[in-house]
C-alpha cells in the first residue's frame, strides 16, 4: 500500500510539475514575445515620427498588426497563418525604413595608425631640412609684394612685364597695367587690334612695328618704360628693375676681404665730385646734360633710368647714394606735357616702394608766350600734366630732398617739389636762383590792371627803365644767399659737397624706422 500510494503520489506530482513547467514556459514565451513586440512597436513609432517630421506620409505597412494572443488561444490555423504573414510584412517595412535612415550616416573609419616618431639617427637629416626650409620660407615671404610678369595675368601686387611677343586685344592691358614694362625691339608689339583688323576696318595697310612696336610705345605713347634691342638686354634690364623694388634679401655668405675692398672702391663715383663746380650752370643757357651731375653723385656712377626715351626733358630713375636707394627726378629742359606725365608716374612708383625722392631742380626762367591756338592747346595739356605731377608730389608720403642746382622759377618749380611743397630737406648751390621769373625776363610778368591803361601812354624809354629796375630787384632777391639768409631753406651747400650732404640727410631719414607708428595710406598707381 505504501509503495503503491507512493507511486501514485509521485505520478501525480510529475503531472503537476509538467503542467507547471508548461505554464512557466508559456509565460516566458508570452513575456519574450511581448517584449519583442514592444521593441518593434517602438521602432515603428520612431519611423512614423521621422516620416511625419520630414513632411512625408505614413505608409500603411507601418500600421501594427492586431494585438497578439497567447499561443494557446490561437486555435484557428488559418487565422494564425494570416497573423504571421501580416507580422512579416510589418517587420519588412520597419527594416526597410530603418536601413534607409541609417544609409545617411557616415561609416566609422578604422584606418591603421602610422606610428613614425623621429629617431635619433635621423636628427641630422631633419636639422638640415629644417634649415633649408626656413631659408626658403624667408625668400618666399620677401618675394611674395613682387612678380616678374612675362605677360600672363595681373595681380594686386607689384608687377614687372617683359613684352617679348605680341600682345593683342585683352592681352594689351597686361603690360600697360604693370608698374614697369620692358619691350623688345622688332619682336614685341602692343595693340588692341592688329594689322589684319586695321585692314578690314579702314583699308589701311600698316606694319606691326608701326602700329604698336617698341619704338612707338617707348617714345610716343609712353605705354612702356624701357626699350631693349634684344631679349638678353631686356632680362638684364628686368634684373635692374627688381633691384629697385626695395627688398632686403636674406644675408648671404660673408665675402672675402679682397672682394669687400673692391666693392667699397666701386661705391665712389667714377668721376671726381670737384667737377660739379664746372657743371653748376651760370644761367639756364649754360646748362649741360643733367646726367653729368647725376653720374658724379651716385655710387659707381650707376643709374637705372626710367622711361629714357619718353619726355626726355625730365630725367627719372633709380640710383644709390652711399648704399641708400633713391629715386632721382632732374630737370633737363622744359617740363613738357610728356615729361610731366612721366614725372607723375615715377613719383607714384617711388611712393609705392618706399623709396626717398631726390629732386635736382633747374627749371625754365619764364613760361613761353601763347601766341597761336596750337600753342594754347599745347600749354593747356602741359598745365594739366603738371597739375597731375604736383598732385603726385603733394600726396607722396616718402621723404623728399630738393637741391636747386640752377634755377627755381615759375610753375615748374611746384612740380619739382620747390619751397612751397615743403620738402624734408631743401638746399641750394651758390649759383642757384629762386623767383617766379628769372632776372632779365621781367617783361614776361603781367602788370596790375590799374596800371594797364597808363602803360600804353608811357614812352618806350620809361617802360625800359621800369623793366631794368625790376630785373635789378630780381637779381638781388633771387640769390641763394637772400633766401637762405631768411631761413627759407636749409642752407647753401657747395656742389662738391652735395654727395656728403645727401648721405647725412639719408641717414637722418633712416631714423624713421625706429618710430613706433610707421603705417601710412598708399595711393593707387596711375600710369601715363
Amino acid at each position: 500500500m505504501c509503495i503503491t500510494g507512493a507511486t501514485t503520489t509521485n505520478k501525480h506530482n510529475t503531472e503537476e510539475e509538467e503542467t507547471s513547467s508548461s505554464v512557466l514556459f508559456e509565460c516566458l514565451a508570452i513575456k519574450e514575445h511581448n517584449l519583442l513586440y514592444c521593441s518593434r512597436q517602438t521602432d515603428m513609432y520612431r519611423c512614423i515620427v521621422r516620416s511625419v517630421c520630414s513632411g512625408g506620409k505614413v505608409c500603411p505597412g507601418f500600421v501594427p498588426p492586431h494585438t497578439l494572443s497567447p499561443s494557446w488561444m490561437l486555435r484557428n490555423t488559418t487565422e494564425e497563418r494570416h497573423h504571421r504573414l501580416a507580422e512579416q510584412r510589418w517587420q519588412c517595412s520597419v527594416r526597410c525604413m530603418s536601413s534607409a535612415a541609417k544609409r545617411k550616416r557616415s561609416l566609422h573609419s578604422a584606418f591603421p595608425v602610422l606610428e613614425q616618431p623621429l629617431q635619433p639617427i635621423q636628427q641630422h637629416v631633419y636639422d638640415a631640412n629644417l634649415q633649408n626650409s626656413n631659408a626658403c620660407h624667408k625668400k618666399s615671404v620677401l618675394l611674395s609684394l613682387a612678380l616678374i610678369h612675362l605677360v600672363d595675368f595681373p595681380h594686386s601686387i607689384q608687377k614687372v612685364s617683359v613684352v617679348c611677343g605680341s600682345c593683342t586685344a585683352g592681352g594689351a592691358y597686361i603690360p600697360t597695367m604693370a608698374e614697369e614694362t620692358v619691350m623688345v625691339h622688332r619682336i614685341g608689339t602692343i595693340f588692341l587690334g592688329g594689322p589684319p583688323l586695321v585692314k578690314a576696318a579702314t583699308g589701311e595697310e600698316v606694319t606691326p612695328e608701326d602700329l604698336g612696336g617698341a619704338t612707338l610705345h617707348a617714345e610716343v605713347s609712353g605705354c612702356v618704360d624701357h626699350f631693349s634691342w634684344d631679349e638678353k638686354e631686356a632680362y638684364e634690364c628686368t634684373r635692374n628693375i627688381v633691384s629697385t623694388l626695395n627688398f632686403l634679401l636674406p644675408e648671404e655668405e660673408e665675402e672675402d676681404e679682397e672682394r669687400m675692398r673692391k666693392k667699397k672702391a666701386e661705391e665712389e663715383p667714377l668721376y671726381s665730385s670737384e667737377e660739379l663746380l664746372g657743371l653748376a650752370p651760370k644761367s639756364y643757357n649754360y646748362s649741360l646734360d643733367v646726367k653729368m651731375v647725376v653720374s658724379r653723385l651716385t655710387d659707381g656712377s650707376r643709374f637705372q633710368e626710367f622711361k629714357a626715351r619718353y619726355g626726355t626733358t625730365l630725367i627719372t630713375g633709380f640710383a644709390k647714394i652711399h648704399g641708400n636707394l633713391v629715386g632721382i627726378v632732374a630737370n633737363n629742359g622744359e617740363l613738357s606735357y610728356q615729361a610731366a606725365l612721366k614725372g607723375s608716374q615715377f613719383v607714384q612708383l617711388c611712393d609705392q616702394r618706399d623709396i626717398p625722392l631726390l629732386f635736382l631742380q633747374n627749371t625754365v626762367p619764364s613760361a613761353a608766350l601763347t601766341l597761336t591756338t596750337t600753342q594754347a592747346e599745347m600749354n593747356t595739356n602741359r598745365l594739366k600734366a603738371q597739375g597731375s605731377m604736383m598732385s603726385a608730389v603733394a600726396c607722396a608720403s616718402v621723404p623728399k630732398i630738393t637741391v636747386v642746382i640752377g634755377g627755381c622759377h615759375g610753375a615748374d618749380s611746384y612740380a619739382m617739389c620747390g619751397r612751397a611743397f615743403d620738402p624734408n630737406f631743401l638746399f641750394l648751390w651758390p649759383n642757384a636762383r629762386v623767383s617766379m621769373t628769372a632776372p632779365g625776363h621781367a617783361a614776361s610778368l603781367p602788370c596790375p590792371d590799374s596800371e594797364a591803361e597808363e602803360e600804353e601812354e608811357l614812352e618806350e624809354e620809361e617802360k625800359k627803365k621800369q623793366e631794368d629796375r625790376l630785373n635789378k630787384r630780381l637779381d638781388e632777391e633771387s640769390s641763394a644767399f637772400f633766401s637762405s639768409g631768411r631761413l627759407w631753406d636749409d642752407g647753401v651747400i657747395l656742389p662738391q659737397d652735395t654727395r656728403k650732404v645727401l648721405r647725412d640727410c639719408l641717414d637722418i631719414i633712416k631714423q624713421q624706422q625706429y618710430q613706433l607708428t610707421t603705417e601710412r595710406v598708399r595711393s593707387a598707381l596711375l600710369r601715363v
